[in-house]
């Protein structure tokens, strides 16, 4: 019961739709939803979709609610007659929404919103920065094969003892190598048990054999 006044209040004192959390997950659940349909949509897109929302959907919506209050309280109260709440309704209503635009929403929007919809908007377009540049870093990458016999062959030559396949491995090269532990793992079971590999896994094996040869190669090394 209290968290249910807890609401009502809020929805009353149009607290929610300036709330950092609602603003953020909004603006991510948006944004996602566009980029569904649309490939190259951007942040800034949903920016001005959520400022359109705020003044067309939560802004009218809440007026609306505050003026049906006003009316329901006035008719039960006996404040005024049903008629004579008709036929003040439309100027009373556009004094109120002015009035409530100077005083309420146009504060709430300038003061509150619209900065933390900024912020997120900036937090959304360095994200997507990061993923960029993840991605770019990924396909420059080599395969985790050809990462796993490069690895073999410096210990090799280093005369380091090569890391048993295990979970303590796995992270250890995960950390320096920053790819799947998992794959990792595995890898250095197959360089382990070449003779028991599978057609499939020896030709795997082999296409890293000859990017780790080419690396060596670019190294002078080969």
């Amino acid at each position: 019961m209290k968290e249910l006044m807890q609401q009502a209040m809020s929805l009353l004192m149009f607290d929610m739709p300036i709330q950092p959390d609602y603003i953020r997950s909004t603006f991510t659940t948006t944004h996602l939803n566009y980029q569904q349909v649309f490939l190259h949509w951007s942040p800034e897109a949903t920016r001005k979709k959520l400022i359109a929302a705020f003044w067309y959907r939560q802004v009218l919506f809440h007026f609306a609610l505050m003026i049906s209050l006003a009316f329901v309280v006035a008719i039960l109260s006996g404040m005024a007659s049903f008629k004579l709440l008709l036929v003040t309704f439309f100027p009373v209503g556009i004094i109120l929404l002015i009035t409530f635009s100077f005083f309420l929403y146009l504060p709430f929007y300038y003061r509150d919103f619209l900065p933390t919809l900024d912020m997120v908007m900036a937090e959304k377009e360095k994200s997507v920065l990061a993923d960029e540049t993840l991605k770019k870093c990924k396909r420059s990458q080599h395969s985790i094969p050809s990462l796993t016999i490069i690895f073999f062959v410096f210990c090799k030559l280093s005369g380091v003892t090569v890391p048993p396949a295990n979970d303590p491995s796995a992270m250890l090269l995960n950390s320096l190598l920053g790819v799947d532990k998992d794959k990792l793992k595995q890898n250095l079971s197959r360089l382990q048990k070449i003779s028991r590999l599978t057609p499939k896994e020896k030709a795997e094996l082999q296409k890293g054999i000859e990017v780790a040869r080419q690396f060596f190669a670019a190294l002078d090394a080969a």
